[in-house]
């Protein structure tokens, strides 16, 4: 089975002090089943850019360069014309329900259903609608 990682669940292992149960289930998993979506590093430079702590900066770029890239290569899922048709088609339904999707996180969610990835998060409510097998490792026993 293919996992995708939302990028609350790939940032908690460099947390101070990470959810147990979500190491624990990231520990369960075969490395070469979990993937990343493009937007996850785009996710996290935005919170990179707005940390004012100068040493976390240069932490998490370090990270992200010389961890993130090189452990996921090969293994991060892009938007394509697929995904944006998919994703489009489900964010018009939502916003006509009167419920809308972030963006990001539909976009997300998507792109785990088109890749057939199960979409591994904390953000339930915000991606039910979009049809994506979901699965929360903060509810991991």
């Amino acid at each position: 089975m293919k996992y995708l990682l939302d990028t609350c669940v790939i940032s908690e292992v460099i947390k101070p002090k990470p959810s147990k149960k979500v190491i624990a289930w990231l520990k369960n998993q075969e490395e070469e089943n979990l993937y990343l979506s493009v937007l996850t590093f785009g996710e996290i430079e935005k919170g990179i850019e707005k940390s004012v702590d100068g040493r976390r900066k240069n932490r998490l770029r370090l990270w992200v360069e010389e961890d993130l890239k090189q452990r996921f290569e090969g293994r991060v899922l892009n938007i394509d014309v697929r995904v944006a048709t998919r994703w489009g088609e489900i964010q018009g339904k939502s916003e006509k329900e009167g419920k809308p999707i972030p963006s990001i996180d539909g976009l997300i969610a998507v792109t785990g259903l088109v890749n057939n990835c199960v979409v591994v998060t904390r953000n339930i409510s915000d991606m039910q609608q979009s049809s994506a097998e979901l699965h929360n490792p903060w509810e991991y026993t």
